[in-house]
């Protein structure tokens, strides 16, 4: 917006007349320029306000993953929901997470790619079934050099045998989708489960031995309890499988089942809670990725 009045209404000296409507010309033009001012320097602070957080969200890489626990998403972000959106319009992200596979070679079990720039032990999906590879299973990256790769089912195993050549596209990331396939891709969905630091710590061992491992980036595991087993005192070895034992000693209990109910307290740790999963104690929060 420019200023209105660029210049003077009067051209003031000796001789002009000491009218008060010429005075108040004068003002009024002065007045007109401080009120436009004044409107430029607001516009102009909220553009900066607007540019404060577009920076404050450059900040985050692209693809990244946050937790934002509010409804007004910013517009750089979307929800980590497993939704699908568009290839163009989100063009960046999709090259970000997308490769071009240019052929399988059986000969050498290597696949074609050129400047994938992946990493050994890196999980990746393909969008196509055949050749050896199964689409949406998520392969290991091994023995990669600029412009291809091997993989394998498992970290550091056995290398695939491809046997036919194929084309189509990789992810980078398994916890992407290839959406409907030619326009779509879908973000990670992150509702209802937990994060675990990627890789193998360095010095914390399991009680089984073996330090703790949370596998590749991406990769997707189930529930699971720790193995055990429960001491049982003053069951009859009788009442499971009649085998005839007697005398002192131990007996080898046949092929019966003793059934562990539902846990009751021990009195000082309290009553014990339990339902259908094993899991810490939580806050449900809301995970949104960088998509622009």
């Amino acid at each position: 917006m420019p200023i209105p009045n660029t210049s003077k209404k009067i051209s003031w000296n000796r001789s002009t007349p000491n009218d008060g409507l010429l005075f108040d010309q004068e003002y009024s033009s002065l007045y007109a320029n401080d009120i436009s001012l004044q409107s430029q320097l607001e516009n102009l602070q909220s553009q900066i306000d607007s540019l404060t957080v577009l920076l404050s969200q450059i900040n985050v890489p692209l693809g990244a993953i946050i937790e934002f626990d509010f409804p007004n998403i910013p517009s750089t972000y979307m929800i980590a929901n497993g939704q699908a959106i568009s290839r163009t319009t989100y063009s960046s992200l999709w090259n970000l997470v997308h490769r071009t596979i240019t052929g399988l070679v059986p000969t050498t079990d290597r696949i074609q790619s050129t400047s994938h720039g992946l990493s050994a032990g890196q999980l990746v999906k393909f969008s196509f079934t055949g050749g050896g590879i199964t689409t949406n299973v998520p392969y290991f990256v091994l023995n990669p050099t600029a412009n291809d790769f091997q993989i394998s089912l498992t970290q550091g195993g056995a290398v695939i045998d491809l046997t036919s050549n194929q084309t189509g596209n990789l992810l980078t990331h398994s916890q992407y989708g290839f959406g409907n396939g030619s326009t779509t891709f879908n973000l990670p969905d992150r509702r209802g489960i937990f994060a675990r630091g990627a890789g193998q710590h360095s010095n914390r061992a399991k009680a089984a031995g073996g330090n703790y491992d949370g596998g590749g980036i991406g990769q997707e595991i189930q529930d699971r309890f720790q193995s055990h087993r429960h001491s049982a005192i003053g069951i009859s070895a009788d009442l499971i499988h009649p085998d005839g034992y007697s005398g002192a000693g131990t007996s080898q209990i046949g092929q019966g089942m003793v059934y562990v109910l539902d846990p009751i307290t021990d009195g000082p740790s309290g009553a014990p809670r339990f339902g259908t999963e094993t899991s810490p104690a939580s806050t449900s929060v809301q995970y949104v990725v960088r998509v622009i």
